[in-house]
C-alpha cells in the first residue's frame, strides 16, 4: 500500500513505518448519593497523531516527494521550525490590536495535515484531512543511521471557533428571549457546488478558487474520479462537494 503525506505544503519524502491516531477522552466521573461514582459522558477531546519522520541527506529510490526530492534534512528542520512558529507574533500583535480576522490569517501554526492510502493500481483506499498543530517535536542524530536524522512528531486536532452574537428580544409582556447567531470563522469560503473547466486550467487552480486552498485537493479528486489532476477536459463539469456538506 502506498501512502502520500504532507504537512501543510510539505509532503514527507519518506512515509513512517507507523503511524499512531489518539482519540481522547473528555469523560469525568462523579459521586451520586446513593449511586456511587457514575461516569458523565462528554464529547471526545482534541486526537493526537504521532510518527517519526525521516529526515534524508541522501538520495533514496523510496523517496516519494514529488517536488522536492532532492531536499536535505536541514529543508525539513527549517519546515518543522516554521509551522511550529509560524507567523505567531503578527498573530499576536493583530488580535492585541482586536483584528480578530487578521490574527487568523497571520496565524500559520494551524496547518492542514494530510495521508492519502492507495493500492498499488491507484485506488485510493481511505484519506485523512484534519487541521492540527505542531505540539511537539525532536530532532534525532545517530551514528548507526549514517548521515540521516529523524524527528519524532506530535501533531494535535485543531477546532476552528469562532465568536457568537445574542440577539436580545423583548415581547409585550417584558420577557426577554435571546437568540444566538454563529460568525463563520474568518477565512472560510463557501465553495460552489460544480464547477466547470475551462482553458488552461488545472485542479489545483479550481479548487484553489472555490476553497480559497488546496486542501481539499484529494478529496475532490476522488469525489470525481480523477486519476491525473492536471489533465482535464475543457467544460468538464466537477462537483466541489456532495449534497448538504457545506
Amino acid at each position: 500500500m502506498a501512502y502520500y503525506m504532507y504537512m501543510d505544503t510539505m509532503q514527507i519524502p519518506i512515509p513512517p513505518a507507523s503511524l499512531t491516531t489518539t482519540i481522547n477522552n473528555k469523560n469525568s466521573t462523579i459521586d451520586l448519593l446513593g449511586l456511587g461514582e457514575v461516569n458523565v459522558l462528554k464529547p471526545p477531546g482534541l486526537s493526537e497523531i504521532s510518527f517519526k519522520m525521516m529526515l534524508p541527506n541522501s538520495n533514496y529510490p523510496f523517496n516519494e516527494s514529488m517536488l522536492f526530492k532532492g531536499r536535505k534534512a536541514s529543508y525539513y528542520i527549517d519546515k518543522l521550525e516554521e509551522l511550529k512558529n509560524g507567523g505567531s507574533m503578527l498573530g499576536d500583535l493583530a488580535s492585541a490590536a482586536g483584528y480578530s480576522g487578521l490574527a487568523g490569517m497571520l496565524d500559520k501554526r494551524k496547518f492542514q495535515f494530510i495521508v492519502v492510502r492507495m493500492k498499488p493500481n491507484g485506488e485510493m483506499l481511505q484519506m485523512t484531512n484534519m487541521k492540527v498543530t505542531l505540539e511537539d517535536y525532536k530532532i534525532i542524530e545517530d551514528a548507526e543511521e549514517g548521515f540521516d536524522a529523524y524527528a519524532d512528531i506530535t501533531l494535535k486536532q485543531w477546532r476552528d471557533y469562532g465568536t457568537k452574537k445574542v440577539m436580545l428580544q423583548t415581547d409585550q409582556n417584558g420577557n426577554v428571549t435571546g437568540t444566538a447567531e454563529q460568525n463563520r470563522v474568518a477565512g472560510n469560503k463557501l465553495p460552489s457546488a460544480t464547477a466547470k473547466v475551462s482553458t488552461k486550467t488545472t485542479l489545483q487552480r479550481m479548487v484553489k478558487k472555490e476553497f480559497g486552498n488546496t486542501n481539499n485537493l484529494f478529496r475532490i479528486k476522488a469525489l470525481n474520479k480523477i486519476a491525473v489532476p492536471g489533465v482535464l477536459a475543457v467544460g468538464q463539469v466537477l462537483q466541489m462537494h456532495k449534497k448538504g456538506e457545506f
